[in-house]
C-alpha cells in the first residue's frame, strides 16, 4: 500500500514536543528548571514579604511574623506551579522554532510504502530524495497526538504519519490502522482515557 502526504513544519514541531516528553534527559532538565525557578520565586517571595512585614505583620511577635512570612512565600510558588512546570518545554520548543524559522525543508512530499515486512519512506524536498527502509521489528515505540502518529525507530528518530489525510480513501485509512495494530500492537483509533 502506498500513502502520499505532505509533511509540514507543524508536523515536525509536534514530533519535537513528543520527543521532549519521552526523552529522559529532557525530563531531568525540565525538573532542574522547575526546581530552580521555584526556588527563585520562593526567594523573591521571602524578600517581598520581609519588606512588607513591618506594614502588615508588625503587631505579631517576631517568631510568628517570620513563620507567616515563610508560609506566605510558598503561595506564589503554588500559584505559579503549572506555569513553572511548562517553562522548559516552552523555551526549548521556542528555540527549535526560532532556529528553523528560515528553513526551507517544509512542506515536504512523503510517500510511504507499507507492506508486511516494514515501511519504506521516500521524502523529497528541493530535489533531494531521502529513502528510509524500516522493518516492523525495528520500531521501538509508538506515540501519538491528536493528529499524528509517531513511529520511533531510533531514540530521536521517528516516522510521522498523519492519522487522517484528505486524499486518502477509507480503505487506505483502514489498511493503515490494521497494519499498525497488527505489527506494532497500537490501536490509534481508540480514544485515550
Amino acid at each position: 500500500m502506498n500513502l502520499n502526504y505532505q509533511m509540514t513544519f507543524e508536523d515536525f514541531m509536534a514530533l519535537q514536543k513528543d520527543a521532549l516528553n519521552r526523552a529522559r534527559h529532557h525530563q531531568a532538565r525540565s525538573n532542574v528548571a522547575f526546581i530552580t525557578l521555584a526556588l527563585m520565586v520562593l526567594l523573591l517571595g521571602l524578600m517581598l514579604f520581609t519588606i512588607l512585614e513591618p506594614l502588615f505583620l508588625g503587631f505579631f511577635s517576631e517568631n510568628v511574623s517570620q513563620l507567616i512570612i515563610v508560609c506566605l512565600s510558598f503561595v506564589p510558588v503554588l500559584l505559579l506551579k503549572s506555569t513553572l512546570v511548562k517553562y522548559y518545554e516552552f523555551v526549548t520548543l521556542r528555540q527549535v522554532r526560532s532556529s528553523l524559522k528560515n528553513d526551507k525543508r517544509w512542506p515536504r512530499n512523503v510517500t510511504l510504502h507499507l507492506h508486511e515486512t516494514g515501511i519504506q519512506s521516500n521524502s523529497t524536498y528541493n530535489g533531494i530524495v531521502k529513502n528510509t527502509d524500516i522493518a516492523w521489528e525495528e520500531f521501538k515505540a509508538v506515540s501519538e497526538d491528536d493528529d499524528r502518529l509517531f513511529l520511533y525507530f531510533e531514540n530521536n528518530e521517528a516516522l510521522i504519519l498523519p492519522k487522517t489525510y484528505s486524499s486518502w480513501t477509507e480503505t487506505e485509512h483502514m489498511l493503515l490502522h490494521d497494519l499498525i495494530k497488527q505489527h506494532l500492537s497500537h490501536d490509534f483509533g481508540q480514544e485515550k482515557k
